[in-house]
């Protein structure tokens, strides 16, 4: 009977795991393509490479890669190591998931401990599950892995503080480190620790500086880790400790402008959250550190105190510095909510100081108030992953609603009926009728999200329409290393479809300082324009080039599988140039009355070349484009018509191991969409060996 009456107790939590988890999965299994590059590719191939190599050490393209978010991708290897590249991603989006909503269970346990009281561990779990970011499961975004367990290091970290032990304290220690390995921003609760210990000690009773020292293993832990950094900071080395990160503790941390963008994150996941778990919070936790009554609850309220402005401000840093237009990401500040929901949870349960809850409440709401003042809700910028909540007040924009109006006027209405509900004391029908208004406005934003906006994006048909987005992998054999040539004339997406979709892809080539577009280690090369050849490392024989390259061409391709634009080659060692331009731009358009050259290469076969050169014209241009094309003692000209296509042939004579010119001088000019001034595109050139007559006199 007890075995009984325990599990029962544990079905309201389970069903709150599973329904969130239902409603994340059923949107994220559909996702079929990535949303947020290069994000999801690194994390693809660090858990590729925890696969292959059976090691934690973050590795990409084959060289160490300083990403210390290895919690998450740890997770994924077993995908990734037994199913294909596609299969794993949609297994990914399941497990994502699950891992979202099993937040609820530290979130109860959580406001368990806090509130003593499973009605308020039961609420917090429901508010931290439902949330507006159930849809960071149809992406490979470390949130999934770093969200679940910050809850389970904030709940460490507090019974630690609670009751002091080595057992304790080294499990917060553990959460600390978890926590870090999940997102390295949350580094914060390494720094908010120590702060809420000695603000907990020294506010609760006397006895503070005994019971301070009674953490003997956490104290020890931050002198040994203090002593660290403080070596490696006059080492100015301490920015290694960030991995991929440390750029972002360069510069001016708190930069201008830093007030009010903190001011304005803190307004965009408050209204997420619909606003009431804030206001209660708030009211709440300043009620218990100045009138303290128990342990759990003092500690709890420092501890949120401590967190919610570090979160906030480390989020507002971050994005003002980094993120293109300083957008607002609310997926930084999505801790907030098992925070705010045990909080929300211990201002309506707790019996008493009702009245002074009930007075924070009414200027928590007027604070919120001016502060919202500050930000602009429903804005036209929706992007559904990075700011679920601010995509769903767009819906209010479109129905000709004020979302700004709403979010304020709705902010002095909540916070008059909470304030009344506190003071009268009607303690669980609140908590019931807030847990489920609350819960069910953050399922529905994120239902109604991920069906106008993240369908379009993940399920959007393929970028290579007609194969199998493993093309490369199901071409070469298992275990095989393809390496991509990128090309500034087809869109990145190209590329980083065929890195995502192809676990055999796992190198990048730059040649003479051709972009890669990813952040990832690359091999970079460059060609000797007498030989030919190729200067640097040659990682392997099989490339993933661009049809219609038109920079140069490598000599000794054998072609294994077409998938236009893109196609797999294997090409022989040592890496050499069959032809390459010079003059033009990278993605193959010429200047007015600038020369191109085309440099042809003789290596170890010289004689005659025939050539045929693509000439292409936007047909923005208002006048046939003119060329004259010189080779040797022979000068062709012509005309390409506005949006046609033209083709010219010339001859050529290349000696061995030198090589042979052509010069194009194109004359006219044409705006392109971008804004640039061009004339003549090269769409493509076609080089043969043949037998005809060659004059030896051009130069080696």
């Amino acid at each position: 009977m007890r075995l009984r009456s325990s599990a029962a107790h544990y079905l309201p939590l389970a069903g709150i795991v599973l329904a969130a988890g239902y409603l994340a999965g059923y949107y994220a299994l559909k996702a079929s393509q990535w949303s947020v590059m290069t994000d999801e590719l690194q994390t693809s191939k660090l858990a590729t490479s925890i696969a292959q190599t059976l090691s934690p050490a973050p590795q990409i393209h084959g060289e160490h890669y300083g990403a210390l978010s290895q919690l998450y991708p740890l997770l994924l290897a077993p995908l990734f190591g037994l199913l294909s590249a596609p299969a794993a991603v949609q297994a990914a989006h399941g497990l994502n998931a699950l891992l979202l909503a099993s937040s609820a269970w530290p979130a109860y346990l959580l406001g368990r401990d806090v509130t003593r009281s499973r009605a308020g561990g039961i609420f917090a779990a429901a508010l931290t599950a439902f949330v507006p970011w159930l849809v960071l499961p149809s992406t490979l975004l470390t949130e999934n892995a770093a969200y679940p367990a910050f809850v389970w290091s904030v709940l460490l970290a507090h019974r630690a503080l609670v009751r002091p032990s080595a057992v304790r304290d080294a499990a917060a220690l553990a959460g600390v480190l978890l926590v870090f390995l999940a997102r390295t921003q949350l580094f914060v609760l390494a720094l908010a620790l120590p702060v809420a210990l000695v603000a907990h000690e020294l506010g609760f009773a006397s006895g503070a500086v005994r019971r301070i020292l009674g953490h003997r293993l956490l104290l020890a832990a931050y002198a040994v880790g203090g002593t660290g950094v403080a070596a490696l900071a006059v080492a100015g080395s301490v920015g290694r400790l960030f991995g991929t990160y440390q750029g972002a503790l360069q510069g001016d941390l708190f930069p201008a402008g830093i007030w009010r963008a903190a001011a304005v994150h803190l307004d965009q996941v408050v209204a997420g959250l619909g606003i009431a778990p804030f206001l209660l919070a708030v009211a709440w936790s300043v009620a218990a550190v100045l009138r303290p009554s128990r342990r759990e609850t003092h500690a709890f309220a420092v501890l949120l105190l401590v967190l919610v402005p570090l979160l906030t401000f480390e989020a507002a840093s971050f994005d003002l510095r980094f993120t293109p237009g300083a957008f607002v990401q609310e997926r930084y500040l999505c801790y907030l909510t098992p925070l705010l929901a045990v909080g929300a949870a211990a201002a309506v349960l707790e019996r008493g100081d009702r009245l002074l809850r009930a007075a924070l409440v009414l200027a928590a709401a007027v604070v919120f108030v001016a502060l919202a003042g500050l930000a602009s809700f429903g804005s036209d910028t929706v992007v559904y992953w990075a700011s679920p909540g601010a995509a769903f007040q767009h819906l209010l924009v479109t129905s000709g609603v004020s979302a700004d109006a709403v979010v304020r006027w709705g902010t002095l209405g909540l916070g008059a009926v909470l304030a009344l509900a506190l003071a009268r004391g009607s303690g669980r029908w609140t908590l019931t009728l807030v847990g489920v208004a609350v819960a069910a406005l953050g399922a529905s934003e994120a239902a109604y999200v991920l069906e106008h906006y993240g369908l379009e994006v993940t399920t959007r048909p393929q970028t290579i329409v007609g194969v199998r987005r493993d093309w490369i992998d199901a071409r070469v054999p298992a275990g095989s290393s393809v390496a991509l040539l990128p090309s500034p004339m087809i869109k990145p997406d190209y590329w980083w479809d065929a890195e995502l979709w192809n676990e055999t892809v796992d190198r990048a080539l730059s040649v003479d300082g051709g972009p890669t577009y990813t952040p990832f280690p690359k091999t970079s090369l460059s060609i000797d324009r007498r030989t030919g050849r190729l200067r640097g490392d040659e990682p392997t024989d099989l490339l993933v080039v661009a049809l219609g390259e038109t920079r140069f061409r490598l000599a000794g391709t054998t072609p294994l599988r077409t998938a236009r634009p893109l196609a797999l080659v294997r090409v022989a060692r040592p890496y050499r140039a069959l032809w390459t331009t010079r003059g033009a731009s990278l993605d193959g358009w010429t200047r007015p009355g600038r020369a191109v050259e085309i440099r042809l290469f003789g290596g170890d076969r010289p004689g005659r070349r025939d050539v045929v050169l693509t000439l292409s014209v936007t047909d923005r241009a208002l006048a046939p484009q003119r060329y004259n094309l010189a080779s040797g003692d022979t000068i062709s000209r012509g005309t390409v018509e506005p949006g046609q296509a033209g083709r010219v042939r010339f001859a050529a004579c290349v000696p061995r191991g030198g090589f042979a010119t052509a010069t194009l001088f194109p004359y006219g000019a044409a705006r392109l969409p971008d804004g640039r001034v061009a004339s003549l595109h090269v769409d493509g050139i076609a080089v043969r060996k043949t037998q005809g007559s060659c004059r030896p006199r051009l130069r080696p």
